[in-house]
């Protein structure tokens, strides 16, 4: 081989060597792009599984929704099935009550000293709901009472049906509404103790725990009430012997209960018919609670034949005002040749929410709703709640000369100041000035005196 061949050659194997350098270089770098590739496709692969397996988990759960909804509103716990057939809910309330009096001299020598005391007034657990949908229920028991707790006792068990509309129609153990005040809750009650004319009103035939058949009907502005009643559901005995016949009704008529100003036009009025004859007595405490002595006492005990309470009902409400007042004629049929008897009692009120608020009013029940503070004292925000200023007077007259009784005339002064902290706790102070004259049975029969009570409410 010549020089010049070998030459050649070497200059062939170089360029070969330099020519197959780059494609073998080029060649490992696909294959380990290709390799790459091929594991992210497996990656994404494993991930899309992974996204669909979640994605059928998730699916499936939102496919199996909980039947059951759960709510703490104001602090009230209730279940309800998210077909809204069926609901359950806890109520509370506690009303816890302290006061002191001071007599005058005639007073205490009628009764001996009224008793400064702290009690719960009212102290009630219930439970209240729906079923299938229409109807529904509730169950409540107070453990507090008038200067004392007690046991529990009944204070409604109540079957509503309310697939009519704008009616309902109750069956069972409860508190018909007769008369403007009474059928406001009694969380939502301007004072502490309702005024005697209205304590009065539903003493023979709608007082709490009655037995009770009836309804209410109301459109945008109407209300009307029909109810029969019988005894208390906590009386003891048979039926012959505690169980009166009562009709009970109210109608009410309300111009704007909504908005703006709203008069409220009504009237309340009971029949007792069949009268046990020891049931029949009207007295009442004077409109404080703390003390269980009461001053003026109409007895009818064995003489009572027929009862008949009647009345109108008067109110208006605008903005941060609202004043209302009832009064009521209580006429008692007696038996054999003994007279038959005839009371009058009345109260006026006015109340003013300091800090603006408006008050409610519900047609449901021709009634007042309770007042919501726009700014809630807690929940960290430091507001100051509602607060509310009242007056009120009252008079009951259970003297009847014609027929020999003499109950006694009751006359009572209340003011008052309400801070409503937040929608579940509420402190009422009132002051109270008591005069009674012209009292039957008694040293000195004319007497009364100052009281001053505080009363911290919470209910949910």
């Amino acid at each position: 081989m010549t020089l010049r061949n070998i030459l050649l050659a070497g200059t062939a194997l170089g360029a070969a060597a330099l020519l197959s350098g780059p494609a073998f270089a080029a060649t490992s770098a696909q294959a380990e792009l290709n390799a790459l590739k091929a594991q992210i496709e497996a990656l994404q692969k494993k991930i899309d599984d992974v996204e669909i397996q979640h994605g059928n988990k998730i699916k499936s759960l939102e496919e199996r929704k909980s039947d059951v909804e759960v709510s703490l509103n104001n602090g009230r716990p209730v279940f309800k099935t998210a077909d809204g057939n069926f609901s359950f809910g806890i109520t509370g309330r506690a009303h816890l009550d302290v006061g002191a009096y001071d007599q005058d001299a005639a007073s205490a020598a009628n009764f001996g000293g009224l008793r400064g005391n702290a009690n719960f007034r009212r102290a009630r657990v219930g439970l209240n709901g729906t079923f299938a949908k229409d109807f529904g229920y509730n169950i409540e028991f107070n453990f507090g009472d008038s200067g004392t707790e007690s046991n529990a006792r009944i204070y409604e068990v109540l079957l509503t049906y309310n697939g009519i509309e704008n009616t309902q129609l109750v069956l069972g153990a409860t508190k018909p509404k007769m008369t403007l005040d009474d059928s406001t809750s009694s969380n939502d009650i301007t004072f502490i103790e309702r005024a005697t004319a209205v304590n009065l009103a539903i003493t023979p035939a709608a007082g709490e725990a009655r037995m009770t058949a009836g309804g209410t009907y109301n459109t945008d502005n109407f209300f009307g009430g029909l109810y029969y009643t019988m005894g208390s559901a906590a009386a003891g005995g048979g039926l012959d012997d505690y169980d009166s016949s009562n009709v009970v009704g109210r109608l009410a008529y309300a111009t704007s209960p909504k908005e703006g100003l709203n008069v409220h036009i009504g009237a309340s009025g009971s029949h007792s018919f069949n009268v046990p004859a020891d049931t029949i007595r009207f007295r009442d405490r004077p409109e404080l609670r703390v003390d269980p002595l009461r001053y003026i006492d109409a007895n009818f005990v064995g003489t009572a034949d027929a009862v008949s309470v009647y009345g109108p009902e008067l109110a208006l409400n605008y903005g941060p005002f609202r004043a209302q007042g009832e009064y009521y004629i209580y006429d008692i049929s007696r038996n054999g040749v003994l007279a038959d008897a005839s009371f009058d009692a009345w109260y006026l009120q006015a109340s003013w929410i300091l800090t603006g608020e408006s008050y409610r009013y519900d047609i449901k029940k021709a009634a007042y709703s309770g007042v919501r503070p726009a700014n809630p004292f807690g929940f960290g925000k430091g507001g100051s709640g509602a607060w509310e200023i009242a007056a009120r007077y009252s008079e009951a007259d259970l003297n009847d000369a014609s027929a020999g009784i003499a109950g006694g005339e009751q006359e009572i002064i209340t003011v008052g100041l309400n801070w409503y902290a937040n929608n579940n706790l509420r402190f009422m102070l009132n002051y109270l000035n008591v005069d009674v004259k012209n009292r039957g049975g008694v040293v000195n029969p004319n007497f009364g005196h100052d009281a001053v009570a505080l009363r911290t409410q919470f209910a949910f």
